[in-house]
């Protein structure tokens, strides 16, 4: 075992696999060529957004391209992309999904639906055929394999973990990710020594490997760290009492003191003494409702997603970025 390790280091120390494998820069540009015009528009608006950090606008233009091209795969998988950088697996994984319908023959839509599934810890069933579906189009994808080994831990099926990420590793000896997952394997079918000496091989290839897997919900001594529950596909990806907080630069949020928050612009802080007699949605100002601040003859304040609502054309213009940005959020909601 110990001379494999070596080889393994030997051959690369910088190969890095990221949380999401499958999931990172799937958005061919063959696929974005077919795309389009009107959608691809809004994709590049959303991709300027995001890389400046404003992922409310990015959101609302995923879902403007959405709206312009319902039948292209290639526009779910972007904002899906988008909800894995926001670590909003849930929603990510009903975007994969759609995408995945659209294309079943396409390896990466199926391994992209079968990780983010496992992710968020929601229909590990229909995660198990995608991933089923990735290996039969792939079978000698190191991705596919692992995307499903990693869905074999998260459904306690350790020995069939075990064989997709040796698979894996005959296929891409060098990823520390694959060894991670294979260590994992081995120690949950109690071979501890061989197990650790796997991992341990995986955190010399990779500073950030432990973390990784930490997302994933899996710790260095293999111990599996508690996280969202299991929920099935008649059960719904999201609800109410999820925090999906979206900002964008510059701006902040503070939980009030009755638990809902609150937004604002860079430099005008909430007061986090305040209480609100309004709704919460996502955990978020909602609706029409007063702060404990205000005076009993004020006319109530109005708060979308967090946000105050002032009257005009552009209170209005930001409910409606803040409803399409949301738009997958309150989808989520229903199976």
């Amino acid at each position: 075992m110990n001379g494999i390790h070596h080889q393994r280091r030997g051959l690369s120390a910088s190969i890095r696999i990221g949380v999401l494998g499958l999931a990172i820069g799937l958005t061919q540009p063959a696929a974005l060529a077919q795309t389009g015009t009107a959608a691809k528009s809004f994709l590049d608006e959303a991709s300027a957004a995001a890389a400046g950090g404003n992922y409310v606008d990015a959101l609302a233009a995923h879902a403007d391209a959405i709206a312009a091209a319902p039948d292209d795969p290639a526009v779910y998988t972007a904002r899906a992309q988008l909800f894995d950088r926001l670590d909003q697996y849930g929603l990510a994984s009903a975007d994969y999904r759609i995408a995945a319908k659209l294309n079943s023959g396409d390896v990466s839509a199926q391994g992209n639906l079968c990780r983010s599934l496992a992710l968020a810890n929601h229909d590990l069933d229909g995660a198990l055929a995608a991933c089923n579906a990735a290996v039969r189009l792939a079978p000698q994808s190191p991705d596919a394999l692992s995307a499903r080994g990693y869905l074999q831990l998260r459904r306690a099926a350790f020995a069939e973990a075990e064989k997709d990420y040796s698979a894996a590793i005959n296929l891409s000896p060098a990823s520390p990710d694959n060894m991670f997952g294979f260590g994992l394997a081995l120690i949950h079918l109690g071979r501890v020594k061989d197990g650790r000496g796997e991992i341990a091989s995986a955190t010399l290839d990779s500073s950030g490997v432990v973390s990784d897997w930490e997302v994933r919900g899996f710790g260095l001594q293999g111990e599996i760290i508690a996280g969202r529950p299991v929920t099935t596909a008649s059960q719904p990806v999201a609800s109410l009492a999820d925090h999906k907080l979206f900002l964008n630069k510059g701006e902040t949020y503070v939980k009030l003191a009755n638990g809902c928050g609150r937004v604002a612009p860079a430099g005008r802080p909430p007061d986090a003494s305040l209480s609100w007699s309004g709704a919460c949605r996502f955990g978020l100002l909602h609706g029409e409702g007063k702060l404990s601040s205000s005076s009993p003859d004020a006319p109530a304040a109005r708060f979308s997603f967090g946000r105050e609502i002032a009257a005009g054309e552009a209170g209005a213009a930001l409910a409606q970025k803040l409803s399409l940005a949301y738009q997958a959020a309150e989808k989520a909601l229903t199976p």
